[in-house]
């Protein structure tokens, strides 16, 4: 042991980290400030179940590569402890003696702390195995899988080739110290010791080179081991490995949620329009925790797995936003921290767009949350891109020209479409229906929403709600021609002040008339007003109306009795199951309908498919790569082909080589009903199935038309029945 080697690779090595580390960090503190300080008990238990317990790393699509990583990160957490203990003996012969013989007499005075230090031993020696076993498995994936998420890397290998260094080197030292100096005992005489049962291998390898060598071993493998620790400390702030450092914070600071739930992913933060808060221009824009996101991602692609624009082809994956933001960050960091540009004199910084990413990336996205739920350090990439629009729209006027009629129709008639507010009713004509503020006092106001207003197809769905209301005596008003926009479309598409315009009158006005309960039949409505609105004052209980069907059926108020003797899938809306984890109240409401046989398509739930409409995008025409209606549909067919023959082969949805394969599938597929739960969803596949030709194999439905059609009514009750009664909720 040398000290004077140990402290020459400690200066150097701690040096050149510390001062790389002061421009990561600058930059960090140049960026704008975010409070992430507050509720600290729910943020550490975040971190404890997902930083440390690694939750988020072993899910059912990626367990074994989740395992293996969970492997090498325990690998981390254990052998931190030993790894200070060898510094210590490389300034300390007398610790190298007591850490390496435990027949010292410390030891034999110290019969508990002995014990503890061996349990120690034993933890490190399974975890070093075992993170081992996680680097072969990922070269191997590397090498021959080559899974579509897993870009091309020299670094990987060289970062497993670290990792695998550290644990070999770890038992080489270690097991130097089972050689004994002199050969009391024959060969084949073994000396395992229970508490390292690894290195007691490698130990009894050694004995046949006898001390010398082994003792050469050793010591090589115990200085190999100090400097890879080293090179390895210096290359995580310049390579994708960053995360090593920064994860576990990351998922600390994560946004936070409600309820069992981790993270809000829909609810975007509120800029504050009166500080002129318009949107991210320049990467000082950004605030240090969305900074501190770029820092963590690990490139591993699980954000495109399911990611819609990257499974069909357009310029956008999450995965190349951080990196191409991350890097153009790390080329100008003195221009981000002091102002002073490639040429030295202080100049402003560039727009980001432009020069880090192109506006195309910018405006591909559809907020269907995928990313942000595959994450496992808890990235978010939507509210960035989202404030980039903001920017756009805001500032610049630079935008998509056919989002220019959406926001008139907002501002002038309350409604995307820019149809009358006076027809906003029309749907109801004949229903005879009450109005909010009428002088009665109803259970819940029924958010009809613009597409149930003025949209044909979904004008169906609102009847049908308003046929399954009336049969279970739920008491409701609608807002009849008062009601507007709740102004989603406009705050995803970067009209912030439009939507907090809409945002403010609704809530207003609601509370004027004091509504305390809102029903939506749209799971854009329905996260916006239930999210969103309360940072205005809105604090409503909000139900999807697949809730309230279900609740319903449950309570017996109403009874399903037709039977429909036919095959059906469900697609997951993301602003409804992912974003919001209302997954079981849709697929319940359809089970309890007669001879309907519910069949699943792979991507569903968690793991759900887009339809393509989401942020925005229901408004914006698809100009690059396949249209994600197209593939979703697909896979609609092909599993309703495979529930009508199963042995007809099935391309994977999720292979792992070529992800979206359905996209590929040209052949008309089996017979039956696509059920929804959201109005874009509705149109997106509607229209799907007329540009593919499947208009007599396919029908998409709302689950609530399909359970007014199952509906078993009263005598005198029914979608053209009187209002119900005040309060006329049964017992």
């Amino acid at each position: 042991m040398s000290p004077i080697i140990t402290g020459l690779l400690l200066a150097v090595g701690l040096s050149v980290f510390v001062m790389t580390m002061a421009g990561r960090i600058g930059v960090l503190l140049a960026m704008k400030p975010e409070n992430r300080l507050d509720n600290l008990p729910q943020r550490a238990a975040a971190l404890l179940s997902f930083g440390l317990g690694q939750k988020r790393m072993v899910d059912r699509e990626e367990f074994t590569p989740g395992l293996m990583h969970v492997f090498i990160f325990a690998a981390f957490m254990v052998l931190a402890l030993r790894t200070v203990m060898m510094f210590v003996m490389g300034f300390s012969e007398t610790a190298l003696v007591l850490l390496t013989d435990l027949t010292h007499p410390f030891w034999g005075e110290q019969p508990a702390l002995l014990g503890l230090y061996r349990v120690y031993l034993l933890a490190k020696d399974f975890v070093a195995a075992g993170a081992l076993l996680g680097c072969a498995y990922f070269a191997y994936m590397r090498a021959s899988v080559k899974p579509d998420r897993m870009s091309p890397s020299w670094e990987a290998y060289l970062i497993l080739g670290f990792i695998s260094g550290l644990m070999v080197t770890e038992f080489l030292f270690g097991g130097s110290h089972m050689v004994p100096r002199e050969q009391t005992m024959p060969l084949a005489t073994s000396n395992f010791v229970w508490w390292e049962p690894v290195t007691s291998v490698f130990g009894m390898a050694m004995r046949p080179l006898g001390y010398t060598v082994a003792h050469v071993l050793g010591v090589a493998g115990f200085w190999i081991h100090l400097s890879i620790i080293l090179a390895f400390l210096n290359f995580l702030p310049v390579g994708k490995h960053f995360h090593v450092i920064t994860g576990l914070p990351n998922v600390f600071f994560l946004r936070l949620g409600q309820g069992q739930r981790n993270t809000q992913s829909a609810k975007l933060p509120t800029p504050n329009l009166e500080k002129e808060e318009f949107g991210t221009a320049t990467v000082k824009d950004l605030t240090w925790k969305q900074g501190l996101d770029l820092y963590s991602c690990t490139e591993c692609g699980r954000c495109q797995t399911h990611c819609p624009t990257y499974i069909t082809g357009k310029p956008l994956t999450h995965k190349g936003v951080n990196q191409d933001l991350k890097h153009w960050i790390w080329e100008h960091e003195m221009w981000v921290e002091e102002g002073r540009g490639p040429s030295g004199t202080v100049e402003p910084l560039p727009e980001i767009i432009g020069s880090a990413l192109k506006a195309e990336t910018v405006w591909a996205c559809t907020s269907c949350g995928w990313c942000e739920t595959a994450c496992p350090v808890f990235i978010e990439n939507v509210p960035r891109l989202i404030d980039m629009r903001r920017y756009q729209v805001q500032v610049k006027a630079e935008f998509p020209a056919e989002i220019q009629r959406v926001f008139e129709g907002i501002e002038r008639q309350g409604n995307p479409w820019g149809l009358g507010q006076d027809r906003r009713d029309e749907w109801a004509e004949d229903l005879a229906l009450p109005t909010w503020g009428d002088g009665g006092t109803y259970e819940y106001l029924f958010f009809v929403g613009c597409a149930g207003s003025y949209d044909d197809k979904q004008k169906k769905v609102s009847r049908a709600l308003v046929k399954i209301l009336r049969e279970a005596g739920v008491s409701f008003a609608t807002l009849s021609k008062q009601e507007m926009c709740n102004g989603d479309t406009a705050r995803r598409l970067g009209n912030e002040y439009l939507y907090q315009t809409m945002a403010k009158t609704n809530v207003e006005s609601w509370n004027a008339m004091g509504v305390k309960a809102v029903i939506t039949q749209c799971p854009h409505c329905f996260n916006t007003i239930k999210n969103e609105y309360p940072e205005f004052g809105g604090e409503y209980r909000v139900i999807n109306h697949t809730q309230l069907i279900n609740e319903l059926l449950k309570e017996k108020r109403i009874k399903l009795s037709a039977v429909m003797n036919q095959k059906l899938t469900y697609h997951d809306p993301c602003y409804l199951g992912r974003h919001n984890g209302v997954y079981d109240a849709p697929r319940e409401v359809l089970k309890a309908i007669p001879g309907l046989e519910v069949v699943e398509m792979q991507r569903s739930q968690r793991e759900g498919f887009c339809c393509g409409a989401g942020g925005g995008r229901m408004w914006m025409e698809e100009h690059i790569g396949t249209r994600i209606n197209h593939n979703r549909l697909n896979e609609a067919a092909l599993t309703l082909k495979h529930a009508e023959d199963p042995s007809t082969p099935f391309p994977d949805a999720t292979d792992k080589k070529k992800p979206g394969l359905v996209g590929e599938y040209k052949e008309p597929g089996g017979k039956g009903i696509v059920a929804v739960a959201c109005p874009f969803c509705s149109t997106m596949l509607n229209d799907a199935v007329n540009d593919t030709g499947r208009e007599e194999r396919i029908k998409v439905k709302d689950i609530t038309e399909l359970v007014a059609d199952a509906l078993e009514v009263k005598q005198g009750t029914g979608t053209v029945a009187p209002s119900v009664a005040v309060n006329a909720k049964p017992e």
